[in-house]
């Protein structure tokens, strides 16, 4: 094999370090921007955070406006001249309510769960940014909390916290009594002279069920719900409650069904009976420990603020507050000016500064430009709701700013828009479309809107069906096959009709 030396010109795009870091500052969240210029300024002494006396100001007027439209839920005799901080706090607290409302979870069949114990109370927003920085109550804890005034021998003590720390997170033991012990065993012999007893583990187990939440420590579903209706027995009416244990431990498939028939003839009751006793547990929470998850996300910070012009037009401006204030120290630029040598460290740090800058300018820049851009095509969305949303998708923003599309991926991305209907991150207003009989389109999102309205309107004995929803689409001009009225209704997490029919 004979070895050539030859020469070869090509052309290649070579990603400079300051586009790199473009690219890696757009995609990242307000969060993440902040906790990476914190570790920025760390490295680079030049880089410092503004020393700001107070925040930026909302314009009287527009302050007024969103006020209007439900931005603000505050008393109407709050001072107009409020700052942007308390305006992003409401915006926090919108979307952290807006993210706790659920459709049909926990099989559909508990429609009305107890409120969760971290979610925040509307009735003092005041002290709203203060309860964000306290730490979430794991399970753990509030458990742990309630056997420390317990006078208890140091064994049974020790072997509930055990079951404790075996619990998953919603607030289940999974696994048998003896699995659980089998690694203490020898501990036990050691400390007491003897291992637990099947007794000592049960009343173990017993005083744990005893504490609050209600639920927890069952074994499985059947067994959670068994114990909080044990709990009500007093409250309850003698048939109604031997239904409610029937029920739950041997009939929860037909309960998940509705199917009030097959539930009577089941447990030998009247319809009447298990109507009421069908009501009991939907009352009943199914995941007592699911309230004290800890990775629980509370917050969001807007990006951008939607607000209605004195024109009636909405328009996006930026959330002043999500800015960072980033500068150079001047003391430390004119003393590297004065250096000699143009080529030392200092000085390419000062230009990784100004690179900075720039490039965080260019982000929020760019963001605006897109939020503006779905603002201006979603007119109708903020006016109306989701039903009015206008399909959308990355190609006609990014032909819009005239940018590539896997910019406004990147901009859309963990980046979020506070309206008067909620905080929404950007990319929910893209989605799929279908045909009308005019040849236009109808999103995606204000389909599932129609649906969600009309399943919410109908007669529970007879429920409409996928091709029923498919029908009513064509009388009003939206050709739409029965399954992509289902493919819908199952990312709505509704039911099949089937199910939700009351028997």
């Amino acid at each position: 094999m004979k070895t050539n030396l030859g020469l070869k010109t090509s052309q290649q795009l070579a990603l400079t370090p300051q586009l790199q870091q473009s690219i890696k500052l757009l995609q990242m969240s307000t969060v993440e921007l902040r906790e990476e210029l914190e570790s920025t300024i760390l490295e680079n002494p030049l880089l410092e955070f503004e020393e700001s006396t107070a925040a930026p100001q909302i314009e009287e007027q527009q302050d007024a406006k969103l006020t209007e439209e439900g931005v603000n839920n505050k008393n109407e005799n709050h001072s107009s001249q409020r700052t942007e901080e308390n305006c992003d706090n409401f915006d926090n607290q919108k979307q952290y309510e807006s993210s706790n409302e659920t459709d049909y979870k926990n099989n559909e069949i508990w429609s009305h769960t107890k409120p969760s114990k971290s979610r925040i109370s509307n009735d003092d927003p005041g002290d709203f940014r203060e309860n964000l920085k306290e730490a979430p109550i794991s399970l753990t804890q509030h458990l742990s909390a309630q056997l420390a005034p317990m006078k208890l021998p140091s064994k049974e003590r020790a072997w509930i916290e055990i079951l404790i720390h075996a619990l998953d997170s919603d607030g289940f033991l999974r696994e048998s009594l003896e699995e659980v012990e089998e690694p203490f065993r020898k501990e036990f012999i050691k400390l007491y002279g003897e291992s637990l007893s099947n007794e000592d583990r049960f009343i173990g187990l017993k005083l744990l069920q005893s504490f609050d939440p209600l639920g927890i420590g069952a074994k499985d579903l059947s067994d959670c719900l068994r114990i909080q209706i044990v709990s009500r027995k007093e409250l309850l009416d003698k048939d109604v409650f031997h239904a409610c244990l029937t029920i739950v431990s041997d009939c929860l498939n037909l309960l998940a069904q509705h199917n009030i028939s097959g539930l009577s003839k089941a447990t030998g009751y009247s319809k009447d009976i298990v109507l009421r006793a069908e009501n009991e547990i939907r009352q009943l929470d199914p995941r007592p420990g699911a309230c004290f998850r800890d990775d629980l996300a509370l917050t969001v910070i807007p990006d951008t603020i939607a607000f209605k012009t004195n024109s009636g037009i909405w328009s996006a401006r930026l959330n002043e507050s999500a800015v960072p204030r980033l500068k150079i120290d001047q003391d430390y630029a004119r003393a590297i000016r004065n250096l000699s040598g143009a080529k030392n460290s200092m000085g390419q740090q000062l230009q990784e500064a100004k690179w900075m800058l720039k490039n965080i300018q260019q982000r929020f820049d760019t963001i605006l430009r897109v939020s503006q851009t779905i603002v201006d095509v979603q007119q109708d969305f903020f006016e109306i709701g989701p039903r009015a949303m206008r399909p959308l998708v990355l190609r006609d923003v990014a032909a819009r700013c005239d940018l590539h599309e896997s910019t406004v991926s990147r901009v859309t991305n963990q980046k979020y828009i506070s309206t008067p209907l909620g905080c929404f991150e950007l990319k929910y207003f893209f989605g799929s479309h279908v045909t009308t009989d005019s040849g236009g389109v109808a999103s995606g999102t204000a389909i599932k809107e129609q649906i969600k309205d009309w399943i919410g309107e109908e007669n529970p004995n007879k429920p409409l069906s996928d091709q029923n929803m498919s029908d009513k689409f064509a009388t009003i001009g939206i050709v739409i096959a029965r399954r992509t009225v289902a493919k819908y209704r199952e990312a709505l997490r509704i039911p099949s009709a089937s199910i939700r029919k009351r028997r």
